[in-house]
């Protein structure tokens, strides 16, 4: 399900069962998808959080959305867990074309953003079960090899 559509109750990204994840079906090239915006986020939010009113949903997004802003603003990197990175890079001052005129044009240095989205967010956007994380051992032990049975331990009375 979709945030983008207010219709529907919307599922979380994040699923901490192995329930298989049903993705809605949509087609690219019809062009009815709409966009995901500040109000259907609300909306959103607004209907997850019982006892949230629609106004205190719209400000909780406009702060979210702004510290965003801010940080990106600032310079840093910002990275939201199983969403995608979103990086700051300098782009020095270049030589550029007039493409009408061929006539060479100076562009400016300046600051860009960049969008890498996670793994499993691509898992998710090709219809994919998100990827899981291999457990870790616990420490000190070491790992049971293929093929070897573990002997017996014998406690002392």
């Amino acid at each position: 399900m979709s945030i983008a559509n207010p219709r529907t109750t919307p599922k979380s990204f994040a699923h901490d069962s192995d329930e298989e994840v049903e993705h809605e079906a949509t087609s690219l090239e019809d062009g009815s998808r709409g966009t995901l915006t500040r109000q259907d986020i609300a909306l959103a939010i607004h209907r997850r959080i019982e006892g949230m009113s629609c106004r205190e949903a719209k400000r909780l997004t406009d702060l979210v959305i702004e510290e965003m802003a801010a940080t990106l603003a600032s310079g840093e990197s910002l990275k939201l867990h199983d969403f995608g990175s979103f990086l700051v890079r300098i782009k020095r001052e270049r030589a550029g074309r007039n493409p009408r005129t061929g006539e060479p044009v100076p562009i400016e240095a300046r600051r860009v953003i960049t969008f890498k989205a996670s793994p499993n967010m691509k898992a998710a956007i090709n219809g994919k079960a998100p990827l899981t994380k291999l457990k870790k051992r616990a420490r000190g032990r070491p790992a049971a090899r293929a093929g070897r049975a573990e002997p017996p331990r014998v406690s002392a009375l």
